[in-house]
């Protein structure tokens, strides 16, 4: 375990570890804490933290003299109180798909603004995605340079945060920028648009230790739809 962090977090990213990969599968119940204290041998207190952790994220509920069960196996479970806007479209009935996904390692020079995050190289992923068929928003994502380029078969499944995830780099928080900008004419072609503006959002992403570990440009065609936030009270 990271001798950088708390003990009792080391031991939640452990569990939450082993609840996304379907270890511990929605509905079942984590170990006892006497046993959790065996495994990995440390007090109650820090496993009684651990675990507090992880109900405040979403991932498990705790209750007295049932133990603790586990409600959600997602990767991105409560990093804010917001719904993603993928999330959002769904329930209002939209067909969200992602396509175009392309992959290509950039060299970056110490003039540009990327190398202060991740020096000489990074990946740079570009995507659409689709509301019912119609190009809504094009990403632009910049990754660390020692991220591999997943299997050609899986991009249709590509989630970017689970594979940031697999790569040791998870993302504790993130800022967003929106702005309003005229694109360069390749993402307007890519958004079937002949001209701006358009609007447009900046994230940094940070794992634990405060490294960037994600920026990314998406830019939205609100002529199909408006970008909305929606926040659990």
């Amino acid at each position: 375990m990271n001798e950088k962090v708390p003990l009792y977090y080391s031991i939640m990213e452990v569990i939450k570890d082993s609840i996304i990969n379907g270890i511990y599968p929605i509905g079942s119940f984590l170990p006892t804490e006497t046993e959790l204290e065996q495994q990995f041998k440390v007090s109650k207190i820090t496993i009684r933290k651990a675990i507090e952790l992880l109900e405040n994220d979403g991932y498990v509920t705790k209750k007295s003299g049932k133990g603790t069960t586990v409600i959600s196996n997602s990767i991105f479970n409560k990093l804010s109180n917001g719904q993603s806007f993928s999330s959002i479209l769904n329930q209002q009935g939209y067909q969200v798909t992602k396509e175009n996904t392309e992959f290509e390692y950039i060299t970056l020079n110490p003039q540009d603004d990327l190398f202060q995050y991740y020096g000489r190289q990074c990946l740079k992923i570009s995507r659409c995605y689709y509301l019912d068929g119609e190009p809504y928003i094009h990403f632009t994502h910049y990754l660390p340079g020692d991220i591999q380029v997943p299997d050609q078969q899986k991009l249709n499944d590509f989630s970017l945060y689970m594979y940031l995830y697999q790569h040791n780099h998870s993302v504790a928080d993130f800022n967003d920028d929106f702005f309003v900008e005229f694109p360069p004419l390749d993402i307007l072609k890519a958004l079937h648009l002949e001209n701006g503006p358009v609007l447009g959002r900046k994230r940094i992403s940070h794992d634990i230790y405060g490294k960037v570990v994600e920026v990314s440009h998406a830019r939205y065609n609100t002529r199909i739809h408006n970008y909305q936030i929606q926040y659990k009270i």
